[in-house]
């Protein structure tokens, strides 16, 4: 597989005019084939539970159920989604990287998060990853995972009230075969984020650990 010929969506907020030409500069650069923006969802309001300026949270989430539900969920074949605040380190950038075949999903781009995943080198610079954080770097390769990150993301969103990549690391990476790259290639920019800062955490490698055993969605 050429990542770079795979159907992909990279969400951006419409005032962000210039992140949008960020990104299309930085894909057309690599050599994307099939890559087209994605309006970003911004119409959701903070409530109860969730503080005022967390809503962009929520807002993101719905982003990738939306693209979901328009592309993998409707026609099964497989999805990269990206974030507009990503950059490459193309000297680690593998377009050719070698997925195992039960892959249900693969991780660009991952987040140390809590401290607590779990990893398993499977292959040269392919780790099986379960409670690793972040969602702005994804290969959606099976839609039954797909349905599990929409069905199971709205739970932790609007019942929990977390952001639901937590709920995808926790609850759905355990039930699926999902794998990302041992030195991530794609990473979340602190230069273009204002706010939060996460370069650290999606940039730093991470480090195989024991086995792990895949458990049942509960």
């Amino acid at each position: 597989m050429n990542i770079r010929d795979v159907r992909t969506r990279w969400i951006n907020v419409d005032k962000d005019v210039d992140k949008a030409k960020q990104m299309q500069e930085l894909l057309d650069g690599l050599g994307f084939t099939d890559h087209q923006r994605f309006s970003a969802v911004t119409g959701i309001e903070p409530h109860e539970g969730v503080r005022r300026g967390e809503e962009h949270y929520r807002n993101c989430a719905e982003s990738h159920f939306k693209i979901l539900e328009e592309t993998i969920l409707s026609d099964g074949q497989p999805v990269l989604i990206f974030e507009d605040d990503i950059e490459f380190d193309t000297n680690l950038f593998n377009p050719h990287i070698l997925l195992p075949e039960n892959a249900d999903a693969f991780y660009y781009g991952i987040s140390h998060g809590d401290g607590k995943y779990e990893a398993e080198k499977v292959s040269d610079g392919v780790l099986k990853i379960s409670k690793v954080f972040a969602t702005h770097a994804i290969l959606h390769i099976n839609p039954e995972y797909s349905k599990k990150v929409v069905e199971i993301g709205k739970q932790w969103i609007y019942e929990r009230n977390h952001p639901f990549d937590v709920g995808c690391a926790y609850q759905i990476q355990p039930a699926f075969n999902v794998y990302a790259s041992e030195i991530p290639p794609v990473f979340q920019a602190d230069s273009k984020n204002t706010v939060n800062k996460w370069e650290g955490l999606t940039r730093t490698p991470l480090t195989p650990k024991k086995k792990f055993s895949v458990r049942t969605i509960g």
